[in-house]
Parts: C-alpha cells; structure tokens; sequence
C-alpha cells in the first residue's frame, strides 16, 4: 500500500505546477507498543517536530508533553523553564525515557532582539533628555550637535551591555539542559538589520556550535537560514520558517537557497507548517488539476520531496496547541503521511 501511494503521487508533489489528478487518501493509524516506536526513532527516518508553548503539566491534559503522538520525534518548548514542577519533571522523563521523544529548550534571539530595540529606542529619548537639561543648566538652547552626542553615549551604553548577552544566555542554556534533562536547543532568529545584534548571534551560533555539540546534544537552527550560511556544519537541522507557504514552489526554492551554503546537508533541511492560522486547509496553489484540488497543505507537505529526489530531514509543524481538542488529528495524519514516502 505505501509504495502504490509513493507512486500515485510522487507526480503530484515532485512539482508544485504539474497537471494531477488529485487522489483520495486515508491513512489508517495503527497500533504500537512504546518500544517499538523506541526502536523505529533510533533508524534513519524522516522525522517529525513540534514547537509547544504549553507546557505546564497542571491538571489541564492539554499542557502535558505525553499527551502528544507517541510517534513524534522532537518537542521544541517555547517558554522559560529554568525550574520545573515535579509534574513537568515527570513529564519530561515518561517522553523521554518511555518514548524516545527528544525535548529541546529555545534560545530566541527574535525576543532578545526585541529587547535590545526597546533598550535602544529608550536610551534615545534618554540621551535626549540629558542633552535638553545640560543646555538648559548651561542657560542655552539645546543643540543636534548636543543631542547626537548624548544619544551616542546612552546608545554606546546599551550596546556595551549587550554585547556580552551571547555569554550569559550560552551559561544559562547549559545549565538548563543540564538540570532539566533536556536533549538540545534550537537557536531562533528570523531577520533583522542590526549589524551589531547580527554580530552578536553569529558569535552565539559558533559558541552553541562547540559547546552543545561537544556535549552530544542536538543543535536546530529555526528561522531565516540566511544565519547559518556559514555554518551549516554545525547543525543538526536547520527549519527555514520565512518562505512563503502558499505554493510548493516556495518550500522548493527555500530548499535549493539552503544547498548553496557550505555544508549545507539534505538531511539537514527540516520542512515547515503552521497551524496557527486555517492556511493550513487550503491546497497548494501552483497543483494544477483539470478537476478542483482538495488536498490540504500538510497532506501534500508531507509527501513533498526536493526535484532532485534528495533525502530531507523531516518536518516541523508549529500551533499544535490549536489541535489538541482534535485529538491531534492534523498532526497525527502529518506524520503518518511524511512516513509514507
């Protein structure tokens, strides 16, 4: 059955604008015990991820890691846990041990910079404020030569204080992994303009790259794999999360743009699917048909293979929390469907 599948639709998914016939498709769930989903995690095989913001474990069966597929490979948690309840303790060794799920922290450089925008954006109405009441001490009016220096200086002052950020959050992310027994981190930023801030996550990029590596721990990059054109070696898996996801052409292009950097591994390359709007339920729209296409996105993501045939890593998918009173469904099915081809 899975290869008369692979076949019917390889056509389909090879490229995004090809004439097809869509095809009705159930995937039937099956049954496993847990060590056998041990064991198929341990082969070579696309695997599947999630980020999860939810995580609690507080009595509500939706904020738990262990309610999630027992199938799925790698949990991304999104939040600070740098202490946990003996719930989430609990929690986090039933998946691991239990099931072989790998769990990652999150460094996200996107809220740091964030920061760093505000602290910057107050130090120049703070350098401003100090240029106004100098010249006002002084009994003159203030001028842009008065204000361009103060707000240098205050701007210098936040830049001196940044500057050694990648340190502290590389110490703090270690000892989380160590105390809470987590697998590895994904390192998250998407864009930004900032010279200065571009230095300081690139040299995080090369520090998480020997220290996490060195302790045998998974490295992800997620964002705009731009960051990483360099670096590709020093990654497990790299998730491009800025492509368009309207047309298959698009996850096909940001594919090629990733085997142009140095290093750069098919096997690295991890798909990406958002739940967190209904995008997710429309079909592609470069699939041409001669009849209406239905296929939903991650139908199609899921079996979507590069033109030239190679072996990606496997796929992401983010907003699982909307599928959760689904029982998971959407994300089960993904699954079931990456393991197809």
């Amino acid at each position: 059955m899975k290869n008369i599948i692979k076949i019917a639709c390889l056509g389909m998914l090879m490229a995004g604008c090809t004439e097809i016939e869509p095809l009705e498709m159930t995937v039937a769930s099956a049954e496993k015990n847990l060590e056998e989903i041990k064991n198929y995690k341990s082969t070579e095989h696309y695997i599947s991820a999630v980020w999860f913001s939810n995580w609690k474990a507080d009595g509500n069966m939706g904020s738990y890691l262990s309610t999630l597929p027992d199938s799925l490979d790698m949990v991304i948690l999104e939040g600070e846990y740098e202490e946990l309840s003996e719930a989430q303790k609990a929690d986090i060794k039933s998946v691991r041990e239990d099931k072989g799920t790998k769990v990652l922290m999150k460094v996200d450089f996107d809220k740091i910079y964030e920061q760093y925008v505000a602290a910057m954006e107050e130090a120049d109405e703070r350098g401003e404020e100090i240029a106004e009441e100098l010249a006002a001490g002084e009994g003159r009016e203030v001028t842009m030569e008065d204000i361009d220096k103060a707000v240098e200086q205050e701007r210098q002052k936040v830049a001196d204080e940044y500057s050694g950020i990648g340190d502290v959050v590389m110490d703090n992310s270690e000892k989380n992994i160590s105390e809470a027994g987590f697998d590895g981190m994904t390192i998250a930023i998407t864009t930004t303009g900032d010279t200065f801030f571009k230095e300081i996550v690139n040299g995080f990029i090369g520090k998480a790259g020997e220290r996490v590596k060195n302790a045998g721990k998974i490295l992800v990059f997620e964002g705009n794999p731009g960051y990483v054109s360099n670096a590709c070696g020093l990654f497990d898996y790299v998730v491009s999360t800025t492509h368009g996801n309207d047309r298959l052409s698009e996850v096909q292009e940001a594919f090629d743009s990733f085997m142009l950097m140095d290093e750069a591994r098919p096997e690295q390359f991890i798909l990406y699917l958002s739940l967190e709007d209904d995008s997710w339920e429309t079909p592609y729209e470069d699939i041409l048909s001669s009849v209406e296409v239905t296929e939903e996105k991650y139908k199609s993501l899921g079996l979507w293979k590069p033109l030239g045939g190679q072996r990606t890593g496997g796929l992401a998918i983010k907003g699982v929390e909307n599928d959760y009173e689904n029982n998971y469904n959407i994300l089960r099915q993904t699954i079931q469907y990456l393991n197809l081809k």
